[in-house]
């Protein structure tokens, strides 16, 4: 009897990113989220409420404290895992210790975006705002990302302030002991310093190196195959096919017999 090796690979898989809608910029070449992360959907305008999104603490993960109605707590955490969903007050930084190996790259320590997605550089966040319309919110609105400005977190208080008419969004970048942040107002966008404390926006980027796997899905059911051509098939060996299912993840396989 012929021993049956079935050679599976991913391809592509929309179980990971058709749950995330993603917005393309074809000047800058990358791919985003089409919203910030916690908001209920793209901006209708520059003071959509429901398009803002949480904000968050440099280096931490989604623990609850990004909620805009999180309580705050005045204890720095001893560890980059608060165990708690308070939004920590501090001068600097929610640790008592910093660490910059927080935020760095899709397999970074506390990660906050979707799987295959990371907080973008600043040269990535910098390069979409040189490719804006304008030098302000309304050319942040007007290209692809759909930028709205929602505000930002008081590290001293844990007061949300500048709603509606400035905002800052996260990057992965360290300068010292502060992070590299955009910053966007009515009237101008900048890229500046920012204490890790403070609670800001996140737009993720795509990572465009990714090696994740999607997870499996043992409920997930066959609906065609199709060859190279894209055209339906039969099941045939020793020569490569794309396996479609019911949640959208797509394998190429080939049966070697």
């Amino acid at each position: 009897m012929n021993k049956i090796f079935q050679l599976a690979f991913l391809l592509m898989s929309t179980t990971v990113f058709a749950q995330v809608p993603t917005v393309y910029n074809p000047v800058t070449g990358k791919t985003w989220m089409d919203r910030n992360l916690g908001a209920t959907q793209v901006a209708t305008s520059i003071t959509d409420v429901d398009s803002y999104g949480d904000l968050y603490q440099w280096g931490r993960d989604t623990d609850g404290h990004q909620l805009r109605t999180s309580n705050t707590t005045a204890v720095a955490s001893a560890t980059n895992a608060p165990n708690h969903p308070d939004f920590i007050l501090a001068s600097l930084d929610w640790l008592v210790t910093s660490d910059d190996n927080l935020w760095q790259g899709v397999d970074g320590i506390n990660n906050p975006c979707p799987l295959g997605f990371r907080l973008p550089t600043e040269a990535e966040v910098e390069s979409e705002r040189l490719s804006w319309s304008s030098n302000d919110a309304a050319g942040a609105f007007a290209s692809p990302l759909k930028l709205s400005i929602g505000g930002a977190r008081s590290r001293m208080s844990g007061a949300i302030g500048n709603v509606g008419t400035f905002v800052g969004y996260r990057t992965s970048t360290l300068n010292g002991s502060q992070t590299r942040l955009l910053g966007i107002s009515l009237s101008t966008s900048f890229m500046g310093n920012r204490e890790r404390a403070d609670g800001n926006c996140i737009r993720c980027i795509q990572d465009e190196n990714s090696a994740h796997l999607p997870e499996l899905n043992l409920e997930r059911s066959l609906i065609k195959i199709v060859d190279v051509l894209g055209r339906e098939s039969e099941l045939k060996h020793n020569i490569p096919q794309f396996y479609i299912y019911d949640d959208g993840s797509v394998e190429k396989k080939m049966i070697v017999e």
